[in-house]
């Protein structure tokens, strides 16, 4: 049986995850690179990106060496072509890193994790967290991007979008 924490996260990106799949498949063709500015990230990028943050933590919580940050955000197989491709990314490493967490021991959660980018480690429920509050944060910034382009975001939260 997973921790609280981990259970607790599932249940929480499950939603989150399905939404950024369903927003990079509703960026309009030709659209995908679009930035508001140049010091932000590609609409389609900003969506996806955290599909690589999942083999990228696994690796971390796993105590491996070798995983691949910061270069592997930008590896060719991490950067989709079109939004439906990066909806299928997204499911798909969701549903994996999904899987491979909830069947995690008992006490997995509080695993020390050492973090390639500086700073003291952290517990895995610890990163998981982060996870969660990125994945929502870039969420976020699609719905900007969406009604940049006079897109009417689905609705969260209970709201009407």
């Amino acid at each position: 049986m997973a921790d609280q924490e981990i259970e607790r996260f599932v249940a929480q990106y499950d939603r989150v995850a399905e939404l950024m799949a369903q927003a990079s498949e509703a960026i309009p063709p030709g659209e995908e690179l679009f930035r508001p500015h140049p010091r932000c990230q590609e609409w389609l990028y900003l969506l996806t990106h955290p599909a690589t943050h999942f083999e990228i933590f696994r690796t971390l919580m796993e105590g491996g060496a070798d995983h691949g940050f910061p270069t592997a955000y930008r590896a060719p197989e991490n950067l989709p072509a079109n939004g439906p491709a990066g909806g299928r990314l997204l499911r798909e490493r969701w549903s994996a890193f999904r899987h491979w967490i909830v069947s995690r021991p008992e006490g997995f959660a509080a695993t020390m994790v050492k973090v390639p980018w500086g700073g003291a480690p952290m517990t895995v429920a610890q990163l998981l967290d982060w996870l969660y509050e990125e994945g929502v944060h870039h969420r976020g910034q699609a719905w900007v991007y969406a009604r940049m382009h006079d897109m009417k975001p689905p609705a969260i939260w209970g709201t009407e979008g």
